[in-house]
């Protein structure tokens, strides 16, 4: 496993080192409030994302605000 050019005995050194800096119910905080960060950047990346691509569907042709002219057209 190779997390940001860091393998796992690095990232398990790390969290020792966390552990004995901050103790183990200060680290469950940092864990928490980390991941409450993650989530919130996660959702707002996605929130641009969605909005970046509703504004490029609207300029393309055929996007929204232009009529389907092919659905007028009588089946056979």
């Amino acid at each position: 496993m190779d997390f940001f050019g860091i393998g796992l005995p690095e990232i398990i050194f790390i969290l020792l080192i966390a552990f004995v800096l901050f103790g183990p119910k200060r680290i469950v905080e940092i864990s928490r409030t980390a991941g409450n960060v993650m989530r919130n950047l996660s959702k707002d990346a996605s929130d641009i994302q969605e909005k970046l691509n509703e504004e490029l569907e609207g300029e393309k042709p055929g996007g929204h605000g232009t009529v389907d002219r092919r659905s007028d057209q009588a089946k056979p």
